[in-house]
Parts: structure tokens; sequence; C-alpha cells
């Protein structure tokens, strides 16, 4: 195993790095998974594969923009369109002869709510050289309508019957995928862990509708018929950093749970510091998509040697040092201090006079913000410290102190 500072075991599998592609259009094919591993990411999640190849819409990508700044993606893609035959008799082989030794393969599998397909294809995939699988059970698109995907994913007891039907397929470690799109993950993951698994990846992508075209009143992407007329669209899956807070959220309450399983995180991870926040709440392998979509492979180099960097200003000798180094401080609300002397100040040299703290403290807050002179102020006897101000301050000027 690489004894570099972001080496970490996985499921009792050792990685170089901790980054892997996740499941999706990046690991459609082994050039592109070769090409990512050479550049130095520590393994990559192929795109899923089941009985029978898949057939995707065009288009099938939606966006959200925030004054220009990508900041979300819906897709309605679903699974691999190559046959299981190209993946195990040319894809994985090439993948494993021409990437790094260290690079990390886990093949992403799923099958119906019958057992039998869960075990053979994890029996099938497991003969190809792939260090680990990945059962999908969270796809929230396409899939469920077939009874696949979220479809057992949004079930502990399905959830647990497919994990022990794959098990019963292969001795190699097991990851199981969980959906968002549920009142209460934490059954779900306890599910996936009493079937086998070794190990948990969260989360897949968020059941959304990206937006609505108002002036032809058609729902986003298009999904054009041959004559490229009368597109139509459906619900498909959010991701991007827009969804971090609810994948922090939800690997968060995971290992809360259970504190034993090791957990891969994803969503909206885009950079070094997103990938210490999965870290610091309990994730220790990370996935990325979205933000491979929008830059390319070469992200990783900024975010191996940032993380570097930060690991060693704070005297983390281990990447396993930050791994739930943030959970202790999650707590429940009603355990939450109520109303500390807290009160906002505003720091004049960083304040760039916008005044969009005067107005939302006006009208949402407790009027305690006014102009005076050349400098804005807060009026510590009205301030409840609730913290508008800083949400909606582009200057980072407000900082809380303890009122006198």
């Amino acid at each position: 195993m690489s004894k570099g500072p972001l080496a970490i075991e996985f499921a009792g599998i050792p990685f170089s790095n901790p980054f892997m592609l996740s499941s999706a259009p990046p690991t459609l094919d082994a050039k592109r998974v070769i090409r990512a591993a050479k550049l130095g990411w520590g393994g990559a999640v192929l795109k899923t594969v089941t009985e029978e190849p898949t057939v995707d819409p065009r288009t099938r990508l939606g966006v959200l923009r925030e004054q220009g700044k990508l900041i979300g993606m819906n897709n309605i893609e679903l699974l691999s369109r190559h046959p299981l035959k190209v993946w195990i008799d040319s894809w994985i082989p090439e993948i494993k002869a021409k990437a790094p030794e260290d690079f990390v393969v886990v093949a992403s599998i799923m099958s119906s709510p019958e057992p039998e397909g869960w075990t053979t294809l994890a029996e099938t995939m497991s003969q190809t050289g792939v260090n680990a699988l990945e059962l999908n059970v969270s796809c929230p698109h396409g899939s469920p309508e077939k009874h696949m995907g979220a479809f057992i994913g949004q079930n502990p007891d399905l959830v647990e019957q497919v994990t022990k039907a794959a098990k019963k397929g292969t001795d190699l470690p097991i990851f199981v995928k969980l959906t968002p799109n549920v009142t209460d993950i934490v059954p779900i993951a306890k599910a996936a862990k009493r079937g086998g698994a070794n190990a948990l990846s969260a989360i897949n992508t968020v059941e959304s509708l990206i937006g609505i075209d108002i002036e032809t009143a058609t729902p986003y992407p298009f999904a054009y018929d041959a004559e490229l007329a009368n597109p139509q669209s459906t619900y498909g899956g959010f991701c991007g950093p827009a969804v971090r807070p609810l994948g922090l959220r939800f690997v968060s309450q995971i290992a809360k749970a259970l504190p034993n399983i090791p957990i891969s995180g994803m969503g909206g991870i885009e950079n070094w510091r997103n990938a210490v926040e999965y870290l610091m709440v309990g994730a220790s392998t990370l996935q990325v998509c979205t933000a491979v979509m929008w830059y390319g492979f070469r992200i990783i180099r900024d975010i191996t040697k940032h993380l570097t960097e930060f690991m060693k200003e704070k005297g983390y000798k281990t990447v396993e040092e930050i791994v739930g180094k943030a959970l202790p401080k999650i707590t429940t609300w009603t355990a939450l201090p109520k109303l500390p002397p807290v009160v906002a100040w505003i720091d004049p040299k960083k304040c760039e006079l916008g005044k969009e703290c005067i107005v939302a403290c006006a009208d949402a807050g407790y009027q305690a913000i006014r102009m005076e002179g050349n400098r804005i102020i807060v009026d510590p006897e009205k301030c409840d410290g609730c913290g508008l101000c800083a949400v909606v301050c582009g200057a980072n000027a407000v900082e809380f102190v303890k009122k006198e």
C-alpha cells in the first residue's frame, strides 16, 4: 500500500488517495477511466451495468445557474449502453492492464428485486479482476419504473435482500449506494449492513425537476423525438454543489448511527475544502462526478495538492485523523444553547457598503443595522444574533461577538 499522506484503507482495500470517480458518464468506458487513473485519481466506480444495456434520450442534461455560475445539474441518463460482454472481455481487462497498479476499480451493478439477478451479476463481475462491487439501489429516474434502482433502495427489506443475494455471488467487498429520496436514510443503511455490506456509498442524485422553459411550457432537459419536435422531459437526478448540504447531512447521519461501517461520501464535491467537509462528517473515501463533467479529470491535481497542504498545516498525519472530526459537534436542536449573548459586528476594513445587510435586517431581521456616515453599524441592543446579515454579506465582513 502507498505510504503517502493521502493513503487510506477502505473496506479492506488500500487506496493511494481517497478520491474516486463515481459511477457516471466519466466512467462510461475504459479510455476515460485509464486517463483519469494516470492523472492521479485513487479509483473509479464504473458506469452501472445490468443484464441488458440501456438506451438514453437526447438531450438528457439540464443545468441550474445562479448569476452565471453552475450550481446544479439534472440528468435523465440511465446505465451503461454497452453490453456486459464488452466490459468483461475488453474494458475491465484493459483498465487493469493500463492503469497504475494501485488504482482501485469498482464495478457497479443493478438488477431487479429478484435475488438471482444480483447473485449472477456479482459472480460475473467478480471474475473480471475488479477490487469491489457497488450495488446501485438508488437511481432515482427510469429504473424505478422497472422496479429497479430507488424502487429497491427506498425499501429496507429489499435492500437487505439484494445485498445478501449479491454477497452469495462474490467474496469481494460490497458497497451499497444509497438514495437520498427517503424520509430517513438510517433504516436503509442499517438494512444494507444487515445484508452484509462492507461499506456504504452516499448519496446518489436527488429526484428533481430542474426547471421549465416558460416560452414553450416545456420542462428541461428537452428529450427530442425523431423529428426534433414536441420535446418532453421527466423527473431526473439532481447533482452538483447545490446538493452538498444534503450529502453532508446523510453521510453524517449514517456515520453517527453506524460508526463502524466505512462510508464513501459524494454529492457536490468540487474542491479540497468540500472533500475535507465530507471527511469531517464521517466519509473516508470521496466520489466525484459533476465537477469532473464540468471541469475535467485534471481537477484531481489541485484537490490532492491542497488537501496535502491543509493536512500539513493542521498537523494531520493521515486522512483517518480527519474522518469524523466534526461529528461530536453535530447535536440535536434540543441540546443547543438558546439565545446566547451574541451579536453581529461589521468589520469596517472588509465592509464594501453594499447595504444588503441593512435591507435584510430591516425587512426580515430586527432593524438593528443602519448607515452612520460612511460606515454600516449594528445596534447591539436591537441585534438578536440571528445571522441573516452574514448570509447576505458578499464581503464576509460580519463577525459575531459577545454582547457587552
